[in-house]
């Protein structure tokens, strides 16, 4: 089965960086190019998706765009996007870049933001880096 749920912030974030998804709407339709689309139209109750919402929603929009939405809203906690709910405009900032360029996940960057700061020494550096998800 898909684990892509697992990854999605992170991977949604490589898109915004390349200018592929631009709006949340961008993302919903990315999201139907995607193995767990494929999978969650052939067994919706293996990814929590009742047989009641199939029916209302065949391409299941409305999950895509909930997955999509609760991505956003993850790397926009981490400061990795700017995410306009108003619009559904989505925007990378900096950090998202670096994490893109970089393959760091959206936690790690969220205990970078978090914790780095100006003037510190190389074991302190060393010590918040190791706090990495990349590294356990």
């Amino acid at each position: 089965e898909s684990q892509f749920i697992k990854s999605l912030p992170d991977h949604l974030n490589a898109e915004i960086v390349l200018g592929t998804v631009q709006t949340i709407e961008e993302a919903i339709d990315w999201l139907s190019y995607t193995f767990l689309y494929v999978r969650m139209l052939q067994k919706p109750s293996l990814y929590g998706i009742p047989e009641s919402d199939v029916e209302v929603d065949p391409t299941l929009k409305q999950r895509r765009r909930d997955l999509a939405h609760t991505a956003a809203g993850m790397l926009e906690k981490s400061m990795l996007i700017q995410y306009d709910r108003r619009s559904g405009t989505l925007r990378s900032t900096a950090l998202g870049r670096v994490a893109s360029q970089y393959y760091i996940s959206h936690t790690s960057m969220a205990v970078y933001s978090r914790h780095m700061r100006p003037n510190m020494s190389g074991i302190e550096l060393l010590r918040l880096f190791c706090q990495s998800g990349e590294f356990k």
